[in-house]
């Protein structure tokens, strides 16, 4: 029987790649197909790209190129992902047993990724697991910036939720880096595509999908402290 959590239960922020779902083969495949078709081939290893918002590799991978040449990579890229990148996708194993557990604690869910918002809604209603999330937030083309930290304060902001009492949950520096840009804690996920130099800058680091509600538990005061391998 599960420990009955405190009076305040946190709330979690999940990014959605490398974190609830496996989404490497779409995204990759379709950044492949794009790139080729423009006969650039010095692009390196893809997997760096797992995590940014589009615009900020675009600008990586088209350094001299115009506003114009940028979009039109990005536009062809979200063309690819909308045909069959999304379905190139798995949930992670643990991840929708975790969900559910989460949810029927009580704990309030979202999700902030910097995927554009309905490919989001998407992934997640196909899977089964868009249930468990108050609201899943995504980056808009109407955006002003589309920084992750500022998709995360977006979410932060219309929610109201109290920054002493939230964690987000993810596998890149970028979650890392939006998290403690607005103030909150970020809890690494150790099955996603980061590294552990990256995952050395979260406040805790999960192996895996049922460690999480162990680690949120152990941070929340008045909560008993959870086994020290389970935090790093």
């Amino acid at each position: 029987m599960p420990q009955a959590l405190p009076s305040l239960i946190p709330t979690l922020i999940f990014d959605l790649d490398g974190t609830l779902t496996d989404s490497k083969p779409g995204i990759v495949g379709c950044l492949r197909e794009v790139l080729e078709a423009r006969k650039m081939s010095d692009y390196g290893d893809l997997d760096r790209f797992i995590g940014p918002p589009v615009e900020q590799w675009s600008e990586e991978l088209l350094p001299q190129g115009s506003a114009e040449d940028r979009t039109a990579l990005a536009r062809a890229y979200r063309a690819c992902y909308d045909r069959v990148g999304w379905s190139n996708n798995s949930v992670y194993p643990g991840v929708a047993e975790m969900l559910a557990e989460l949810h029927r604690e009580g704990f309030p869910l979202y999700v902030c990724t910097s995927k554009h918002e309905h490919f989001a809604v998407r992934i997640l209603e196909s899977f089964g697991i868009a249930q468990y999330f108050k609201g899943i937030y995504g980056d808009r083309i109407d955006y002003e910036s589309h920084t992750k930290s500022d998709l995360l304060a977006r979410v932060l902001s219309r929610q109201e939720i109290d920054h002493a009492s939230v964690w987000m949950v993810g596998d890149r520096s970028f979650d890392i880096e939006a998290a403690h840009l607005n103030g909150i804690r970020c809890l690494g996920a150790r099955w996603g595509y980061g590294t552990p130099e990256e995952w050395a800058q979260a406040d805790a680091v999960a192996a895996t999908p049922a460690d999480v509600m162990g680690i949120v538990r152990a941070h929340v005061p008045g909560a008993a402290a959870a086994p020290r391998s389970a935090l790093a």
